[in-house]
């Protein structure tokens, strides 16, 4: 039996069409859910970017206070990397604003505990040099949780100050991922956070540190948005290679329309939706992360998945090493999947303590809901990653690229494609996508001749690629003329 709160929230979600997104949003606690609809309907926010943010915030929340066991001695915090994606003016940046608040109010007022201590430090100082004392006391630490404007050395001293863990909150995502061109070839962000998401410990040795940083447990989470328009700067070899892209999860909506402001039409009372989601994301700030004076070490609360749960999430993890040990060649083996795992049993976490933040559920184990609201989390962001990737693949296959098809003759294969592709600085995950693109075309450039085999369907001298969203409606979003492989002169190529 549904209870009230339930109906109406399956109610409005119809009326706002959520279903259509693909978001599972019927698998969040009933009174998030109604935050998230609230949130669409008086202030206008996008619901998918909403909730996605709400994971980040309650995972950052959490920080290292639980951990969840994967199996073994494999524990995890919660640690979720995210990109939200879309065209500008989407409503990427409010939510964002919004769902994190009331860390940023605890930040506040950490602040203004370090000033107050800072005032009395400095004032200590002062008295002692007149009385010629030499005892220093201890100087005062800034603990904060989330930082947006950082130096890889910042973050590393930000966490050390704060072992529960740190959020990097982005407008722009992109300008983390330029960061590491600022500083330098010495710059460590990329493998520093490459390490963090694995749980590894980060060190860091510095010049004006007496003692090198050792952070022996290290959470991390990143929230940022970014154009659809820049993805391609995203998408580049080295941070595919290196698999930092394979850790994050994309939130990139279906419809890409923006929706038009509603009037509230007057009648009721507008809900007080910030202190509803300050006294849940407040109940999950409370829990306490035990910290080891002596290393500065945690000592979080480690929460196993019940019978029911781990054995749903073994056997959904088995279904996708059936279809990687299914694959005959490592070059076609996505890396991608081997890392949704990690992320799903994360999202369970979050979800099993966001019940009970939300007086739905309790703490004491990962139940059976929360690893199936984690696994249907899973597909969706799945489904936005692979909306990701064919805005990439058009918005890579241009000008700048006429040499791909260029490079291959009338009839080649998906290895030879790929070749083609580390001269044009595609991917091979970009090549992929590409001929599935172009073999779907109302006028498809290519087709498949057979099994990893492809044939041209001119043999022109030129040809024109065009990449449609669509599928089946045959627009045109982006052309490129590319010459065929017989009449390409080998004398220029590498």
């Amino acid at each position: 039996m549904y209870n009230i709160q339930q109906l109406t929230n399956m109610l409005r979600s119809e009326v706002e069409h959520i279903p259509q997104t693909g978001l599972p949003l019927d698998a969040f606690p009933e009174k998030i859910r109604e935050i998230v609809l609230d949130l669409s309907r008086y202030e206008n926010f996008n619901v998918e970017y909403t909730a996605s943010i709400i994971l980040s915030a309650v995972a950052t929340a959490i920080g290292n206070s639980c951990h969840i066991r994967i199996k073994g001695e494999w524990k995890t915090a919660p640690t979720l990397y995210m990109m939200l994606v879309g065209r500008p003016g989407l409503g990427k940046t409010p939510p964002l604003g919004f769902i994190y608040k009331p860390i940023n109010e605890q930040d506040d007022r950490m602040f203004e505990k370090f000033n107050e201590e800072w005032s009395e430090y400095e004032k200590i100082m002062a008295a002692g040099n007149r009385q010629g004392d030499t005892a220093q006391p201890r100087k005062p630490r800034l603990v904060t949780t989330v930082i947006s404007d950082f130096t890889p050395e910042a973050m590393i001293s930000v966490h050390q100050h704060n072992p529960r863990g740190i959020a990097l909150v982005v407008d722009e995502i992109l300008a983390l991922f330029n960061s590491v061109k600022r500083y330098s070839n010495r710059n460590n962000l990329i493998e520093d956070l490459l390490t963090a998401y694995s749980g590894q410990p980060l060190k860091a040795v510095r010049k004006s540190e007496s003692r090198p940083v050792f952070i022996k447990t290290p959470c991390i989470n990143i929230v940022g948005s970014i154009q659809t328009n820049l993805l391609t700067e995203i998408f580049k070899a080295d941070f595919v290679a290196n698999g930092l892209i394979d850790r994050f999860l994309f939130v990139y909506p279906k419809d890409r329309k923006i929706s038009a402001w509603r009037r509230n039409d007057g009648n009721g009372s507008r809900p007080d939706t910030l202190s509803k989601w300050r006294e849940i994301l407040g109940k999950v700030l409370n829990i306490p992360c035990i910290v080891e004076e002596k290393n500065n070490a945690v000592s979080p609360l480690v929460i196993n998945m019940d019978n029911e749960a781990e054995e749903y999430f073994y056997n959904w993890y088995n279904g996708i090493i059936e279809e990687v040990n299914a694959v005959e060649d490592d070059n076609d083996v996505e890396s991608r999947k081997m890392k949704l795992n990690g992320n799903a049993a994360r999202l369970a976490l979050i979800f099993q303590i966001m019940k009970w933040a939300a007086g739905e559920g309790e703490m004491r184990s990962i139940e059976l809901d929360a690893v199936k609201a984690a696994v249907r989390m899973i597909e969706y962001y799945e489904g936005s990653y692979r909306r990701t990737q064919k805005a990439v693949v058009t918005g890579s296959i241009g000008n700048t690229k006429d040499a791909w098809l260029s490079l291959l003759g009338n009839t080649f294969t998906s290895g030879e494609a790929v070749i083609a592709g580390r001269k044009v600085e595609m991917s091979r995950r970009s090549v992929y996508y590409a001929l599935e693109q172009l073999c779907r075309l109302k006028d498809p450039v290519i087709e498949k001749a057979s099994h990893g085999v492809y044939r041209k369907t001119t043999s022109d001298a030129s040809c024109t690629i065009a990449l449609s969203d669509a599928d089946n409606t045959g627009n045109i979003v982006q052309s490129a003329k590319v010459q065929s492989a017989d009449n390409y002169n080998p004398s220029g190529h590498e």
